[in-house]
């Protein structure tokens, strides 16, 4: 692919886009010289590699890569046991922690199959770079304790230091009758007195500067050079420390070159890889599948350097029924876009980017993209339009192959008319004899003829709108489109007179074929539209289905709801008949006992088999409860009735027990209990003791007098709504608002008609301005 192509195409601006999402300097490189591919192999590799970095991307988290430089120069010396600087040290430093960071991320994932190539060659070398972090604080600082030897040194240099600042302010004392100024001062970097001229002699020292009125002399005492020869003695012996800590460093990084130049590799790559992803992500563009049978199949194709907002989506299928696709319509109607979207995608998915169209899109592999596009005027060759378009062209057929895409903006226009389009057939026979893929636009009635002729060619318009005089730029492939040149002209005002003249001077072949094109194509349209309404009404009836299914699914749930209720209730029924057998067992002569007997063990069956039944149908515990640990007075969840309840007695040996729900006594077994915690410290623990009144109370003071059902489906509200109504209606509360907005009206007419039919409503109404408006409905109990 050659560079005039990547400029006719605009390519470099992709790159350029791509290069932003790069880090280090060396992967931006790699961006900004992205490699196009001719083979199949090569084109799926790189893609692959990108789908596993968009898929990390997606399902896990952004790769965040520091900003490494390139460290050729720094390996280098390495290798020839040279000394690194600590800015050179820190780079390293940088690549191996960056090494460290990338396998930490790669262990949280197992998407990047096609990516371990590279991230399983990292090593860290932890050690030495634990050791380098450990010694060098900055660029500019390395830390006190990297030896022994420094970090005296470092305290001598401290003790000067302060030595000098209290010897400095004790002869700013003595000499002060000697000085211009009470201060001290620097020249030089030397610690100096601003001395009266006439008093040079009072202070032994050093003269470092004059005042321009020379009453003034800057002299640094003799005492404080001393003290300042011994730090700069300390200093130099610092800085020849600091080299056997940058020479013991170096060595150790020397035995690493090879490790660290890996490292660099392939976090270079790892970052050139992750901003094709992120460059995907962010413009939420696809996956291509790509072929090697020069097929190309778009799927609301748009072009990557135009606002998709306002891009028109294209649909272009070429290759496996038509080699050719001729394309008419209006100027600026979107057909030069349209060849430059076809060959900017194939540009970007043969380089290894994801492409801006929908899901199953197809690319096909080519050994060279060759477009004419534009004005090729020349001035310097001295080229018209024509001659500059026509060298290109002859260029195009001159090295074009079966492997090759051609596209034509225009082909062979800026010359006679009639000459221009015969040539311009003559062209396409030729490459479609070399079995070209072509996409051509043209204004010649000709072409369009030619190509319904042929049957490896296919037409395709722009629509124009002609009651707004404005393209739509939708493309419609199996008709040409149709001049537009008399109505246009007859909507802007020209006279019909002449307008009927100049239809008169058409043949009688040129205006059938616009009649037949104008039927073609508002066959078309109407097609399309069909079809866009088909696609509606399947769109609405799988919606439509699925609804169901929620419903149908909701009222199962309600259903089984109830039923576990109801056997529940007939449960307690049992247990109470069955106690009420006990007392009189007590008082019935011994000789019909068995009998009686019989009667108790067939209640004692059917309390069993509920029970069983009831503890099955239950999903079990997520906090199961042991029968050691369970205490009167515990806050329990009863699954089978979906209810908070209270201990009232513990486990028996078949682990039953009694729980209040309200004021409701209920016979549970262990398995159907859940342990739950409550907040609420109103609640109050059962004693032995407490009376049905009590728990009443305490029902009260945890039921809300409201619920909220707004941004849930009407299946979830009703069950929402029919549990909580049974628990309101049991705390006795005389009366709640339940809050289901306006919106579409289903929640309001849910719960509304659930109102209808409740027995346990007395009445209700629409709230009051303060109480919600219609947005709210306040029930009353009975």
């Amino acid at each position: 692919m050659n560079k005039k192509l990547e400029k006719t195409l605009e390519f470099y601006k992709i790159k350029q886009k791509l290069a932003d999402f790069a880090n280090s300097e060396e992967a931006k490189e790699l961006c900004l010289n992205l490699d196009i591919f001719k083979d199949l192999d090569s084109v799926n590799n790189e893609l692959a590699e990108t789908l596993d970095a968009f898929n990390c991307i997606e399902q896990y988290k952004k790769l965040k890569f520091d900003k490494i430089k390139n460290i050729d120069e720094s390996i280098k010396r390495l290798e020839i046991k040279s000394n690194l600087s600590i800015v050179e040290i820190l780079e390293i430093s940088k690549i191996l922690t960056s090494a460290e960071n990338i396998i930490d991320y790669f262990k949280n994932t197992n998407l990047a199959t096609k990516l371990e190539k590279y991230y399983k060659k990292l090593e860290p070398i932890a050690k030495e770079n634990n050791y380098i972090k450990n010694i060098i604080l900055s660029e500019d600082e390395i830390a006190d304790n990297a030896t022994e030897e420094l970090s005296n040194i470092r305290k001598k240099k401290k003790i000067l230091n302060e030595k000098i600042n209290t010897t400095a302010n004790r002869l700013l004392h003595s000499y002060s009758s000697y000085l211009q100024e009470p201060i001290i001062t620097t020249r030089n970097g030397s610690i100096c007195f601003p001395v009266k001229s006439e008093y040079k002699s009072k202070i032994p020292g050093i003269t470092h500067d004059i005042s321009s009125s020379e009453f003034t002399i800057f002299i640094e005492p003799n005492e404080l050079i001393e003290i300042k020869n011994n730090i700069f003695e300390l200093e130099s012996k610092e800085k020849s420390e600091i080299n056997k800590i940058l020479k013991n460093i170096s060595d150790r990084l020397s035995e690493y070159t090879e490790v660290i130049n890996n490292n660099y590799d392939n976090i270079i790559k790892l970052d050139f890889i992750f901003a094709k992803a992120e460059l995907a992500v962010f413009n939420k563009w696809t996956l291509p599948l790509v072929n090697d049978e020069q097929k190309i199949k778009l799927i609301d194709a748009k072009h990557p350097l135009i606002d998709p907002n306002v891009c028109v989506p294209l649909n272009i299928e070429i290759g496996e029924k038509y080699k050719s696709l001729i394309i008419t319509g209006p100027n600026t109607g979107g057909k030069t876009v349209c060849l430059k979207t076809i060959g900017i995608i194939e540009m970007m998915g043969l380089s290894g980017l994801f492409i801006p169209t929908k899901e199953n899109s197809h690319i096909s592999i080519f050994d060279n993209i060759f477009i004419d596009i534009g004005d090729e005027q020349s001035i310097e060759q001295s080229l018209s339009t024509f001659s500059g378009h026509m060298k290109n062209i002859v260029n195009i057929v001159n090295n074009s192959t079966n492997k090759s895409l051609c596209l034509f903006d225009e082909l062979c226009s800026g010359t006679d008319p009639i000459e221009g389009a015969n040539l311009a057939i003559a062209i396409i026979k030729d490459l479609l004899d070399k079995k070209c893929l072509i996409v051509a636009t043209t204004h010649y009635p000709e072409l369009k003829m030619f190509a319904l002729s042929n049957d490896n060619i296919i037409n395709g318009s722009f629509e124009f709108d002609v009651n707004t005089l404005m393209p739509t730029y939708k493309l419609i492939i199996g008709i040409p489109g149709k001049s537009n040149a008399f109505i246009i002209s007859e909507k802007l005002g020209l006279k019909k007179k002449i307008i009927e003249n100049a239809k008169n001077l058409l043949s009688q072949n040129d205006i059938k074929f616009e009649e037949i094109v104008s039927e073609l194509e508002a066959s078309k349209i109407s097609l399309e539209n069909e079809k866009q309404l088909i696609e509606q009404y399947k769109k609405e009836a799988t919606e439509l289905r699925e609804k169901v299914k929620r419903q149908q699914k909701g009222l199962d749930d309600r259903t089984e709801s109830m039923i576990r209720k109801a056997k529940l209730e007939a449960k307690n029924i049992l247990i109470d008949a069955k106690n009420k057998a006990d007392t009189v067992l007590k008082d019935i002569n011994k000789n019909n006992l068995n009998i009686v007997s019989s009667d108790k063990n067939e209640l004692n069956k059917m309390i069993s088999d509920i029970n069983s039944e009831l503890v099955t149908k239950t999903k079990g515990p997520a906090k199961p409860l042991s029968p050691k640990k369970i205490q009167i007075g515990d806050n329990v969840k009863v699954l089978s009735f979906n209810s908070i309840a209270q201990v009232e007695s513990l486990p028996d040996k078949d682990y039953n027990l009694f729980v209040r729900v309200g004021d409701m006594r209920l016979n549970v077994n262990l398995r159907d209990l859940e342990s739950v915690e409550i907040e609420n410290k109103n609640i109050k623990k059962i004693s032995h003791t407490t009376g049905s009144s009590e728990i009443k109370k305490d029902k009260t003071l945890n039921i809300s007098s409201e619920i909220n059902l707004i941004g849930k489906t009407t299946d979830e509200a009703y069950i929402l709504l029919d549990k909580y109504l049974d628990d309101a209606y049991l705390s006795h509360i005389p009366y709640c608002r339940i809050i289901h907005g306006r919106g579409t009206g289903a929640l309001k007419n849910m719960v509304q008609n659930f109102l209808r039919k409740s027995k346990i409503v007395k009445e209700y109404r629409y709230g009051e301005y303060t109480e919600g408006g219609d947005g709210a409905t306040v029930v009353t109990f009975i």
